[in-house]
């Protein structure tokens, strides 16, 4: 047996919501549309009793009928009475063909005129003695009967009023009634229409959502099918209003991979450093003894130039190494703008060699929880970023200031830009845009500004420079006191 697949499911889940409150929104309607063509109707049945009452001619139901006379029987009489009350019973405006009117004479026990058309099988076919106790009273009322001889046997409301002589004496009633079967039926079939249109409005959403589903479904494939070939930057799916919602997985999912970029790269270089750096020192050792040898002194340019090598590659090992530290960082309340005074002289030092110049704003901001350290290595490895990218000199600014809640760190220099195309590679091991640069500088910074819960943007024109923005979380006064008496570490 096949199984039901989850879209199913959910789709079977919605259509039995929606039915089930569509039924009780049209059988909550149908009572309200009852109630209401009741209400109008009720109003009906007293307009024509009224106006019954008011154009019957005076006198009994026999003086009516007196000038036709003498009478050979009581059917013939009232069949006369009938005739003589039909100009009035025809001049009744009605809305439906499902009301009936007339006159009820108790002297006749009978109903003695019938309308809108004559019904002869209501005035003579039917034994009148059941009408006297539907006609038994002294005042107006709405009557509900549930077996109607005048609509012969369907349900109906009567509204009945009492017909009086000229001395008040009641000599029979002016009736309406209507046939409520017939009421119910027109409610019903006008309910049952409408509801009829609402499961076809239904269906067709249906087959819209489905369109709709798949369509997202295949975004959604091919959507996947980007993230696993690192492409999804410039997708666009074929519904406009998710584009927004795809960019913006692929945008936690680009930093998802750098995270796991920088783990492995961790990894590594914890399982490597130290085999690779000890021998590597071993071997450095000694070509700067052999170097320094008289016989080997035609050789000292080649020993020189092994020694740098050497160098490089352990500054490369020591890149790695700042990937691969997990130690507890040294979280305290610092403030950002004294941190940036310390190493202002290690970073003008980095400018004037090459031949550049840097310059500080530093805005009214409040203390953050830092880890000294880490920042310091954080500003330094951006301005010196800052300083390669203006290869002829120039100027470098550093700014503070407070946005809102936030602390921002901006570093911007006057360079040569960055290719869009590459701004998102940013942070990734071993993308560099230097000719002799390792692509883990970024990394680094990514790494520091993670471990601090900050973030990192870029903004960058070419031929007009870049800025790199951090923006720092202020720490609560109440968190601060809690941490002071404990150590925090924040782990990779």
């Amino acid at each position: 047996m096949k199984k039901i697949n989850l879209t199913t499911k959910l789709n079977l889940k919605i259509i039995g919501v929606v039915l089930l409150l569509m039924i009780t929104v049209t059988v909550h309607n149908l009572w309200l549309s009852l109630q209401e063509e009741n209400e109008k109707n009720a109003l009906w049945l007293v307009s024509i009793t009224d106006f019954l009452i008011k154009k019957k001619p005076e006198g009994s139901f026999s003086d009516i009928a007196a000038n036709h006379g003498p009478f050979q029987s009581t059917q013939q009489e009232i069949m006369t009475i009938n005739h003589e009350l039909q100009p009035v019973l025809q001049a009744v405006l009605v809305p439906s063909n499902i009301i009936k009117f007339g006159f009820y004479s108790l002297e006749h026990e009978s109903i003695v005129a019938i309308g809108p058309h004559s019904d002869v099988s209501i005035l003579l076919g039917i034994d009148g003695k059941p009408f006297k106790k539907v006609f038994y009273s002294d005042t107006e009322k709405f009557i509900e009967r549930k077996s109607s001889l005048v609509w012969h046997g369907a349900n109906a409301i009567i509204h009945i009023r009492p017909v009086t002589d000229h001395n008040g004496v009641i000599i029979g009633h002016a009736f309406a009634a209507i046939n409520q079967d017939a009421v119910n039926a027109t409610m019903w079939k006008r309910t049952i229409n409408t509801l009829m249109a609402a499961i076809f409005m239904l269906l067709v959403c249906i087959v819209i959502f489905r369109e709709l589903f798949n369509k997202l479904k295949k975004d959604m494939q091919l959507f996947a099918e980007r993230i696993l070939n690192g492409c999804t930057g410039n997708f666009n799916s074929e519904l406009a209003e998710f584009t927004p919602i795809l960019q913006y997985i692929s945008e936690q999912t680009e930093k998802m991979t750098r995270l796991d970029r920088l783990n492995i790269i961790g990894e590594m270089a914890a399982g490597i450093a130290h085999e690779v750096r000890n021998p590597m020192t071993t071997v450095r050792g000694l070509l700067q003894f052999m170097g320094n040898k008289q016989e080997f002194a035609n050789q000292k340019e080649k020993f020189s130039l092994m020694i740098d090598e050497i160098d490089r590659a352990n500054k490369i090992i020591t890149e790695f190494l700042s990937l691969a530290k997990n130690r507890a960082m040294n979280f305290s309340e610092n403030n950002l703008n004294d941190i940036i005074r310390n190493i202002y002289p290690l970073m003008q030092a980095d400018a004037l060699r090459n031949n550049s110049n840097i310059k500080i704003f530093l805005g009214e901001i409040p203390p953050l929880f830092l880890d000294q350290d880490s920042i310091h290595q954080l500003i330094l490895n951006m301005v010196r970023n800052g300083l390669d990218a203006m290869p002829t000199g120039g100027l470098l600014h550093i700014i503070t200031a407070q946005n809102e809640q936030k602390v921002v760190l901006s570093i911007k220099d006057h360079g040569l830009g960055i290719p869009k195309e590459d701004i998102e590679k940013l942070g990734t091991p071993f993308f560099t845009t230097k000719d002799n640069g390792t692509g883990l500088g970024l990394a680094v910074c990514y790494r520091i500004v993670h471990r601090h819960a900050a973030t990192l943007s870029i903004n960058s024109e070419l031929g007009e420079g870049t800025v790199f923005t951090i923006e720092f979380e202020p720490i609560s006064s109440d968190t601060l006191s809690s941490i002071k008496d404990t150590s925090l570490s924040i782990p990779k």
